[in-house]
Parts: C-alpha cells; structure tokens; sequence
C-alpha cells in the first residue's frame, strides 16, 4: 500500500523549496518531485530525472506516495536525493543550488519550519506545465489583473530569469525584460512598468555600457599598432577563459565566472532579424589583457 504525503513548503536559508512530507505519525520524511527538485535552482525536471537515474545505486530508493494532487501513486525522491542534485549542480556553478547546498549542511530535514502548501498546489497544478506556454496564455486586457495572474506570471518570470542569470545576463537587463512582459501581457500595468524602466535607465546612466568585440578590437589594434579583428578577439577571450558557448553547436556565448570581471551580458535584439539574446558587452579592463595575449603569442 502506499504511503500518503501532504503538500508543504519550507525555507532552506533564504530559499524557498515546495515538496511532500509523509503523514505517518512514524514517519514524517520529506520527499520531492524531480520537477521540485530541479525547478527551485532553474532546472528543468529532466535534469532531475537524468542525474537521479544515473546515480540511483547511490542514492535511497524513491517513494510509492499518495498526493492530494495527482490521481494515482507516484514516486518521489528523498532530501538525500535532493541534496545530491543540489551539490552536483553546486559543482557546475550554480549560485542557487550552493546557497541551498550550505544552508541543507546546517539544518536538518527536522528542524525546517514546515507548512502546508495545499492551497498553492491546487491553484499551481491548474496553470500549463510549460512555462512560456502559461505565460502566453494570459490575457491581454485594460483591466487590472487577478491575484491568480499575476501569480502565473511571478512563476514563470522568475523561472526563466534563473535562467537568464545562468547565461549570464546581468541583473539590470534581466528586470528591464521582466517589465516589458508585464507591460505586454498587462497593458494596465504599462504606465508603471515604464516608469520603473526609466529609474533603470536614470540609474545606469553614469555606467557604461561596455564595448562589443569589433569595439575592442580596435582599441586594441591601437595599443599594438597592427590590425586585429574581431574574430581574433573573440578568440583569445575563449582561450584566456573569460568567454565560453552557451552549448555545443550554439554561436552565442556567455560569460565565465572569470569574465564577469571583464564583461557584462546584455540583452539585445536584432534590427535586421527576429534573433533576440545575451549579447557581451566589455570593460575597459580587458583591453590590456587581451594586447599581453597578443603580444606573447
């Protein structure tokens, strides 16, 4: 027979985490979807699955569970397999999964402040599973948006801005592109959504924006007094390890832990076709590292 679980949310440090946890008077252990253990550090619930799978030698057995929001048993994974997966993800660079990982290695699953969370599962299972897809599917109208709604919409962004940040986008880009959908999706909201954008704008003002690389290339064609071009640039930030490809096979880049010293990522969209990204904008400060790059070989 399996056992029966209720929906719960907890804190781990700052963090907010959504699971299960068994109703036993004699065992009350915590337990997780792959879609729950992935999601809370921007993963996608194959991720999860992929990693619990490959490791399931070393990992404690899933749980047969009974939830109130599903129709028929399902198996969860432990905290022990939830905290792998944070670690492996910590390992990778992951700024969400380290935090959890520190904060799970001074709390124990029976200390967390557990509570239940039946009333958002049932308003979260009713949304799209897909993400872009819920979000797309809000309406567009010039009334004020329902608590619901907005709710969705708070879902999905910060999803997606997990990713975002992965990729490297900085955080200023990230909130101009988290207004501009709720100024689309809601066109009531647009008056205030512009404003915020304007106090982006009026903060950063005295930032620059940083160079592309044909930008680069230039000032440092001018320090060596010999043409380099901006292909050439691009390289040597791939071989100094300031930049890498998002993936294999993909021609947009993002910025390395090391060349966050270097760079920022910006979100640009072509004039000329439908390509919308992470463009890398860069300081001043590489320019000498890339003409000692140069120099010596």
């Amino acid at each position: 027979m399996a056992a029966e679980a209720r929906a719960v949310r907890f804190q781990i440090g700052n963090i907010e985490v959504s699971g299960y946890q068994l109703t036993s008077a004699q065992d009350q252990r915590l337990l997780f979807t792959h879609r729950q253990i992935a999601e809370v550090v921007g993963k996608s619930k194959g991720t999860a699955q992929k990693f619990c799978k490959s490791n399931e030698n070393e990992l404690p057995e899933t749980v047969r569970t009974v939830v109130p929001d599903k129709p028929r048993p399902i198996a969860l994974s432990s905290w022990d397999a939830a905290v792998a997966f944070w670690q492996y993800q910590a390992d990778a660079g992951n700024e969400t999964a380290t935090a959890l990982v520190e904060a799970a290695r001074s709390t124990s699953p029976e200390s967390l402040p557990i509570e239940p969370a039946s009333e958002i599962e049932s308003v979260e299972t009713s949304y799209p599973k897909d993400i872009e897809g819920a979000i797309a599917q809000l309406p567009q109208t010039d009334e004020f948006p329902l608590d619901n709604e907005l709710q969705q919409l708070d879902q999905g962004l910060r999803l997606i801005a997990k990713w975002l940040e992965e990729a490297g986008l900085d955080q200023r880009a990230i909130a101009s592109w988290k207004l501009n959908v709720l100024s689309q999706r809601f066109p009531v909201l647009a008056s205030a959504a512009n404003q915020a954008q304007q106090l982006l704008v009026t903060h950063s003002v005295e930032e620059a924006s940083g160079m592309i690389a044909s930008q680069v290339a230039e000032k440092v064609s001018e320090q060596l007094g010999r043409n380099v071009k901006a292909a050439q640039v691009n390289a040597a930030l791939h071989e100094l390890g300031i930049q890498e490809w998002t993936k294999p096979g993909s021609r947009e880049r993002r910025l390395t832990e090391k060349g966050k010293a270097y760079g920022r990522a910006m979100l640009a969209t072509s004039k000329t076709n439908a390509w919308s990204g992470a463009q890398l904008r860069w300081f001043d400060n590489v320019v000498p590292l890339l003409c000692e790059f140069f120099e010596s070989s």
